[in-house]
């Protein structure tokens, strides 16, 4: 006998307002009527899915369907916006100026040279040699005239037919490729901490709590995955289930009892970096990507930030935060009271006089008392008070242990105290105090 998953109302109105057609007008109201649910089972839904990128509120308008956008590598532009780079006009193809070229290919060259390197969808730069530009448009690619040429009747005949565009910019080739070469270096700039909503899944599967461990194996088998966000009729995430969680249950145990309800979640705006960290030190494979009420907008997977930092690493302008920087050397462990610290003092981390910033050891021993908060209480913190009686720095090439103990805590605060060693000798000493920002 096999069992099908049943979806909840909550995912059948997702799936109805996927299947709409572009330009619909989504409302609580139709959807209620439509679906034969609750007007706020509808409006939850339709929150979610604008949320996704399904539907658009426009204001005067309503909320209508709207196409899904395509994920963009960071130096990607679309013609509409190398049309204002270049200060180009375009002479065909409107229609065709959302497309993203994949590659920039300048027409200085042979025909035959061209045709050789040229892919699909590419952007030809290119002054008034007709050859090249009638054999961009014969392979496809969209054209930029530099120069402020006249562009022949056969070539814009051709890209009429084609539904191509052309650009026509009063800037010569050089400079029209430098102005381009500078709008990519400036969006690098811009996006040099990498967020996880730059790299996160958003076309994510997972599982009602009130799902079976049978419906998980289903799952399971439909997507080649193991483990799965949990999330309720709201889609706001309660836990997370794996293959460890299910192994030896029988199929028809529920979810809700066999999930791990203590998860960690992270925001669009996390930095990267910053969750690798927590990743490694709390032994997590996967984290759900929430909004402010928890609603699940995405996934981030270890694979998914060793990707992200392979590809940083070829892209010099890609930049770490200076906490990254100092605590990259450093490893965590357990101990009885919290959690440990180590690693050495670099270079980097010193003053003009040799020794360890004040900064750095501030830096590094709220760090470990944040950790602790979170490893031992499960909360998100900032801190309330900080006061540091510092002894002795350490220097550059010393071995430091920094250990924490949570001396106190009740539902919202908790007081931490935290202990900076250098073989073995008391280097600092510091209290603090925090609030809970979400448990």
């Amino acid at each position: 006998m096999v069992k099908k998953i049943v979806l909840t109302k909550h995912e059948i109105i997702i799936q109805y307002i996927k299947n709409l057609e572009i330009s619909t007008k989504v409302s609580v109201r139709q959807i209620a009527k439509e679906l034969d649910v609750s007007e706020g089972t509808a409006y939850r839904a339709i929150k979610e899915a604008e949320n996704k990128g399904l539907v658009s509120s426009i204001p005067k308008v309503g909320t209508i369907r709207i196409e899904e956008e395509e994920e963009k590598e960071l130096e990607d532009f679309s013609l509409k916006e190398i049309i204002i780079i270049v200060e180009g006009e375009v002479l065909t193809g409107q229609e065709n100026l959302s497309m993203t070229p994949e590659q920039f290919l300048i027409g200085a060259s042979s025909k035959e040279i061209f045709e050789r390197d040229v892919e699909k969808p590419a952007l030809l730069i290119v002054g008034d040699r007709v050859d090249l530009q009638l054999a961009g448009l014969n392979y496809g690619s969209a054209l930029l005239i530099t120069g402020a040429v006249d562009v022949k009747e056969e070539v814009l005949k051709k890209a009429k037919e084609l539904g191509l565009p052309i650009i026509k910019s009063p800037y010569d080739t050089f400079l029209a490729t430098s102005m381009i070469n500078k709008a990519v270096y400036e969006r690098l700039k811009a996006k040099e901490l990498v967020r996880v909503e730059d790299i996160m899944t958003r076309n994510i599967k997972y599982i009602s709590p009130d799902a079976t461990v049978f419906d998980w194996h289903e799952l399971a088998k439909k997507t080649g995955r193991s483990r799965f966000p949990v999330v309720d009729q709201y889609g706001i995430v309660v836990g997370i289930v794996t293959a460890v969680d299910i192994a030896g249950v029988e199929p028809e145990t529920s979810i809700l009892a066999v999930m791990n309800a203590d998860v960690l979640t992270a925001e669009r705006k996390t930095l990267v970096t910053h969750l690798s960290r927590l990743l490694v030190w709390e032994g997590f494979e996967l984290v759900p990507v929430v909004d402010e009420q928890k609603h699940l907008l995405g996934t981030i997977s270890r694979r998914d930030i060793l990707k992200a930092f392979q590809q940083t690493q070829r892209q010099p302008k890609f930049g770490e935060t200076v906490d990254n920087l100092t605590l990259s050397g450093f490893k965590l462990e357990e101990w009885e009271g919290g959690v440990k610290l180590s690693g050495e003092i670099t270079q980097f981390m010193v003053s003009e006089l040799g020794t360890a910033s004040i900064g750095t050891v501030v830096m590094i021993m709220s760090t470990a008392a944040y950790i602790a908060i979170r490893k031992k209480l499960r909360w998100d913190a900032i801190n309330d008070t900080f006061t540091i009686h510092q002894m002795n720095p350490p220097a550059v090439g010393d071995k430091v242990e920094v250990l924490t103990t949570i001396l106190k805590s009740d539902k919202k605060t908790c007081m931490v105290e935290i202990e900076f060693y250098s073989d073995s000798e008391l280097k600092a000493k510091a209290m603090t105090t925090a609030k809970a920002v979400r448990k």
